[in-house]
């Protein structure tokens, strides 16, 4: 049976990753790539224009699983912010874990490459996540935790990342279902002590811009402007039927944007759909812009 492009993409990016985790991403040839996944180096170009091209696919494909997870929870609504919060840790450090290779490939010197959109897209990651702990702390301790939650987040941060090289470049056997509980009862004690003390933050709002400033161009992901349009239907007085018809439209794209490869067909029918809902119109652009 004919394997369809989708999955064909899907075989070159594991295998891609896996040299370039093993052998180092500037080690790796396209020729390489080729013979491991049995086709011609004629066809991989085909599928990717150029090794960063591969590079930038891969990045995004585990990146956006990863997001595509964290949404599900965010949508639950009988979790609790703190509940929500480790959750959500745990789904990305198993990732982690169960993606080794990916987690070996960001350790590697990207920034040096001369397509910049890759070191652009990795800092875009990197505040991505900042932002995310900064504003669970600000749910979990309350406002008074605002002017500390970026500190805080990089703590976190700082604390996560030392543990997984530990569990993956050194091979300890810490358990995430343990190593979560004990990172949150550490950001208790260190939240406790930020907000009881007297010191004035080192992340002030100046150097939090600056940290910003490189990832001005930040996009929204596609299931976010989704979930956004799905609330916006809850408040608008349209006949039912009709919402009921656009939230089944935005369900498909959903379901589809989980696809390693999105059919655009599908994508783009959906959002015709919705083109009669004039109260969708500007989170309609953007998210065709988005896929």
């Amino acid at each position: 049976m004919r394997r369809n492009v989708s999955d064909k993409k899907r075989d070159i990016l594991i295998t891609a990753m896996k040299l370039f985790s093993s052998k180092d991403y500037n080690r790796t040839s396209m020729q390489e790539i080729a013979d491991v996944c049995g086709i011609s180096k004629g066809s991989l170009y085909v599928y990717y224009k150029s090794k960063e091209d591969l590079l930038l696919h891969i990045l995004h494909y585990y990146f956006q699983n990863i997001e595509g997870q964290i949404i599900l929870i965010e949508d639950d609504d009988s979790l609790s912010a703190r509940e929500k919060f480790v959750k959500e840790i745990e789904i990305k450090l198993n990732h982690y874990i169960e993606n080794q290779e990916f987690y070996r490939l960001q350790g590697q010197e990207l920034s040096a490459l001369s397509d910049k959109n890759i070191y652009r897209y990795l800092h875009q990651q990197n505040i991505a996540q900042v932002k995310w702990f900064e504003q669970y702390l600000i749910k979990i301790y309350g406002n008074h935790m605002k002017p500390y939650a970026a500190d805080g987040a990089f703590m976190l941060l700082g604390m996560i990342k030392q543990y997984m090289e530990l569990i993956i470049l050194k091979q300890f056997p810490l358990p995430i279902k343990k190593v979560v509980p004990f990172l949150m009862a550490q950001i208790d004690f260190i939240a406790k002590g930020l907000l009881n003390n007297d010191h004035e933050p080192l992340m002030d709002g100046n150097l939090w811009s600056l940290y910003l400033e490189e990832a001005s161009e930040e996009k929204v992901h596609p299931l976010k402007l989704i979930k956004e349009m799905k609330n916006q239907l809850k408040k608008q007085s349209i006949p039912e039927i009709k919402k009921e018809e656009a939230v089944q439209s935005l369900t498909i794209m959903e379901q589809e944007l989980m696809n390693m490869q999105p059919r655009s067909a599908i994508l783009k029918g959906m959002l015709h759909n919705l083109e009669s809902i004039e109260e969708l119109k500007e989170t309609r652009i953007k998210l065709a812009e988005r896929l």
